[in-house]
């Protein structure tokens, strides 16, 4: 009978070390999962594996699974987290294969785009991928598959590295990837802007822009690309050539290579994003079994509303977070951009509790210092059903460490705040 070992390997503070150990998992035709040190309770039992990795220490478990994950046999693959912005953690299958080709996909990009000039652009010349995520992220796994793929050096950054002036290196030409929270950081410490400025590309995804973190990103003329992807589709699937993201354009990119997207309408809902790639996951684990990723006809339709223009894909947010208030289907994405460049405002969340007259009324929960009046007085042109009816300060407020907004989290800090439903 084919076996295929189930290897766990918890993620330290040097994810160089983590890199090498999973590499030589992967040789062997392993499924390797990766999470930090409190979430293996919730891997393991996704997972079932048999060996426990952590530093240089290897200890074998009692009742590892070894039957093979996949029908197609024993081949290498990794296991990691999705869904955490949703407050329901799901662990991803991806064979290593299809991380493989989704980091091939970046060769030559941007490809087949025309500036006014009229000349082909050139894909970018980097000499090399720096990386300060966590490789347990997909989007800190893909740089160094990336790196190999394009033949240039890559280089893991220690939380030191990008957050201390006197230890971060040289990435002159280099390329690098963030998410928006380090970004936002960087951009207001000192040295931090003139750091990034050095770079070629700097790759910006798994959250939105903010309207004002665009601004001053061009107007300091960082080389950035936002960029769109998920766990499911191997990260990421569009990104904007920094090129364009200078000359104004909006949005996240077309699609790379090895990837089609379309919308598709929904019933009493905006247009959802569908994506159809041969690297999408083949599934999630759940006790040690796959559960298969849910296609129709090949396409995978996301929880994303979106629109495809002739720069490709707009995000306009999540339907699975849209909140039916008053009638209305409003994106609080959309309403929390009304409030970019507002002196004062360090961070601003909108999100909806029960309401017997909307349906779901909007709160809005704000840090910093900016006045209540300046809140009401940035939506007070947007329809009723989108202006926040109560305003909340959290001093507390701040996205998780991937940058993204967990909102049921703090949906459910509003009710217990608010016990009387407002």
């Amino acid at each position: 009978m084919t076996v295929q070992e189930r290897h766990l390997l918890i993620c330290g503070p040097e994810p160089a070390a983590d890199w090498q150990c999973l590499q030589t998992l992967l040789a062997t035709e392993s499924v390797v999962g990766l999470c930090r040190p409190e979430e293996e309770p919730l891997l393991r039992a996704a997972l079932r594996p048999g060996w426990r990795h952590q530093g240089r220490r290897a200890e074998r478990l009692c009742h590892g699974e070894t039957r093979p994950v996949l029908s197609t046999g024993a081949k290498a693959a990794v296991v990691v987290g999705s869904g955490g912005s949703k407050g329901q953690r799901r662990w991803c299958l991806q064979p290593l294969d299809h991380l493989r080709r989704a980091a091939q996909a970046l060769v030559g990009w941007p490809a087949g785009l025309r500036p006014r000039s009229g000349d082909r652009t050139l894909p970018l010349s980097l000499a090399g991928l720096a990386n300060p995520l966590p490789l347990h992220h997909v989007s800190g796994l893909m740089p160094p598959l990336r790196s190999q793929a394009l033949g240039i050096p890559h280089r893991f950054l220690s939380r030191c590295q990008w957050r201390e002036t006197e230890q971060r290196p040289s990435l002159r030409g280099w390329g690098l990837v963030l998410v928006p929270s380090q970004l936002q950081w960087l951009m207001g410490e000192p040295g931090g802007m003139d750091w990034l400025q050095q770079t070629a590309c700097c790759w910006v995804g798994g959250a939105p822009l903010t309207p004002a973190l665009r601004q001053q990103a061009r107007r300091s003329g960082l080389n950035l690309s936002p960029c769109y992807g998920s766990t499911e589709t191997s990260a990421m699937v569009t990104a904007l050539d920094p090129r364009q993201f200078l000359a104004g354009v909006a949005g996240c990119g077309l699609p790379l290579s090895h990837v089609a997207l379309r919308t598709a309408p929904v019933r009493g809902s905006p247009d959802v994003l569908e994506i159809r790639t041969p690297v999408l996951t083949p599934g999630f684990l759940v006790d040690g079994r796959l559960l298969p990723l849910p296609l129709e006809n090949g396409w995978w339709r996301t929880a994303d509303s979106a629109r495809l223009g002739i720069h490709g894909l707009q995000v306009s947010g999540r339907l699975d977070g849209a909140i039916n208030s008053g009638g209305e289907m409003v994106f609080p994405e959309v309403i929390e951009a009304s409030f970019s460049g507002l002196d004062g405002l360090e961070a601003v969340l909108v999100v909806g509790v029960e309401d017997v007259h909307w349906g779901r009324r909007l709160v809005g929960l704000y840090r910093g210092t900016v006045s209540v009046a300046a809140l009401k007085k940035a939506v007070s042109r947007r329809p009723p059903a989108e202006r926040p009816k109560q305003w909340l300060h959290c001093p507390q407020l701040a996205p998780n460490a991937q940058g993204k907004w967990e909102r049921r989290r703090w949906q459910a800090w509003v009710e217990r705040n608010c016990p009387c439903g407002l």
